[in-house]
């Protein structure tokens, strides 16, 4: 889910009145975003059971909720190269997070019981 919200929010920044000149930016991530959501419905398809279905759905509403807050505040409260500013780090910290997501698993992995390390 961190991968779709960067390319959601990546999607958004190469926009033409966000950031001028960039539409491959937002062609590559907007390629990604649509990508990740047809796993993300296959995923659910394919649950194994409701709980799991619920907690994805709760991601992704999630996942909305923050590209809406990002929109609407670069849309109605920021202009020109603050709005640019805004979009850009919001981006970066969904990036840094997509990227750091996997330490949660290693160290939920390195404390389980039956681990060799």
């Amino acid at each position: 889910m961190t991968f779709c919200s960067v390319c959601v929010l990546a999607c958004r920044y190469g926009l033409p009145f966000v950031s001028p000149n960039n539409i491959l930016v937002s062609t590559i991530n907007g390629a990604g975003a649509a990508i990740e959501v047809v796993y993300v419905v296959v995923f659910l398809v394919f649950a194994s059971s409701r709980r799991t279905r619920l907690r994805m759905l709760g991601l992704a509403s999630a996942v909305a909720a923050v590209f809406a807050a990002v929109a609407l505040v670069s849309l109605l409260a920021l202009r020109g190269e603050g709005r640019k500013l805004f979009c850009g780090v919001a981006a970066t910290v969904f990036s840094i997070c997509m990227y750091g997501s996997p330490l949660s698993i290693m160290v939920r992995t390195r404390a389980h019981p039956s681990s060799s390390f």
